[in-house]
């Protein structure tokens, strides 16, 4: 039976906040199971992301997903942090687990085997051909889907194919690296056009302050740029994120690493970028004075935000939206939080930024 037109959620606030529990933590609190089923199956999937919504609302009000006690056709990976299908699609192996999301088994490809690759049609896939069963039952059911999965990112998914031979080839055979990279990059625009003509977003799984922010985002995953320069990232990575953002928009770029502030000048000339993942550790100051016009989502540590008092917490906090500038510009992210990750902590999280709030609206 056709149902209600697809909900809709709270729009954008200043500051928003989102965080992201890791599998375990749903495992070992609500014996939610991350194997195949979760991300393929419909009746899996349809039954364990509305338990999950309907912990998220009675435990953390804040992070409650609009008519938690209804089902409604999400794709699995929007709750979870879990970058898979890009390196399925092209060849590597996938193990699934009941505690944890999707582990991605390198291929170490050859060269000939990344030039079997370049007419690659990823609906000819076994993986893409389960994902688009799930989204046809659903539609059948509900008549619309939500959400995506994450779709890893260039450098991450070359990383994958082709291991840290990779690297070498940026040094000694450019041109099988250009070669690969040409290849997840065509892969990739495939994923998210079918993503976007499908559910209309194709992010909120890599971050959901992307739904905060603009759901409509491709927020490209970067999470391998701290084992490269910025010379290299420059020569052969930074191609395909002016292609993409041309591509897409809005365009955003998630950088888990330490050191953001070491490639921010170069992410400052993608044109058409607007929205950056800053990760914990990285000079909050210098990230802003190269990136003055756009919208940084500061990530909190998750091992802080499991071991730390709500004192420290606080203070993390705080020092991350003062040296961001304009809080109209920035937002609050933790991603990855572990079983054990004490709650009081993760509404300190919550107060600190309605606090800020306030302050601007008084």
């Amino acid at each position: 039976m056709m149902q209600d037109p697809k909900p809709k959620e709270a729009g954008q606030v200043v500051l928003p906040v989102e965080v992201v529990f890791h599998a375990n933590w749903w495992h070992r609190n609500y014996g939610i199971s991350f194997e195949r089923d979760y991300f393929f199956d419909p009746d899996t999937s349809i039954a364990s992301t509305q338990r999950m919504r309907a912990a998220l609302a009675e435990r953390f009000p804040e992070l409650a997903i609009g008519g938690a006690e209804e089902a409604r056709p999400m794709i699995g990976g929007t709750l979870l942090a879990a970058g898979f299908i890009v390196s399925e699609i092209l060849g590597c192996e996938v193990q699934y687990f009941k505690g944890a999301s999707p582990e991605v088994i390198p291929a170490a490809l050859t060269e000939q085997q990344i030039e079997a690759l370049g007419n690659l049609n990823i609906f000819d896939t076994a993986v893409m051909q389960d994902l688009s069963r799930l989204i046809i039952t659903f539609r059948k059911r509900f008549g619309y889907v939500e959400g995506d999965i994450n779709w890893e990112g260039v450098q991450n998914v070359a990383l994958n194919l082709r291991g840290t031979r990779l690297f070498a080839d940026y040094l000694q055979n450019p041109d099988a690296a250009d070669m690969l990279l040409e290849a997840v990059t065509r892969v990739i625009i495939q994923f998210l056009d079918f993503m976007y003509s499908e559910t209309d977003t194709t992010s909120v799984s890599v971050n959901r302050i992307v739904g905060r922010v603009h759901p409509k985002m491709a927020l490209h995953s970067h999470c391998t740029l701290t084992m490269i320069s910025a010379e290299h990232y420059r020569q052969r990575v930074f191609k395909y994120d002016q292609l993409l953002a041309d591509r897409y928009q809005p365009y955003g770029i998630h950088y888990c690493g330490e050191d953001l502030e070491r490639m921010s000048t170069d992410f400052a000339d993608i044109k058409g970028l607007s929205f950056v993942d800053v990760g914990w550790g990285s000079d909050v100051r210098l990230c802003r004075e190269a990136l003055p016009d756009k919208f940084l989502s500061l990530r909190l540590s998750p091992v802080r935000m499991m071991s730390e008092s709500p004192d420290a917490i606080s203070e993390d906090i705080r020092k991350l939206v003062e040296a961001a500038g304009p809080i109209e510009q920035a937002g609050l992210c933790c991603i990855n939080m572990d079983y054990g990750t004490p709650d009081e902590n993760i509404r300190t999280l919550f107060e600190i930024a309605a606090e800020y709030r306030r302050s601007v609206t008084s």
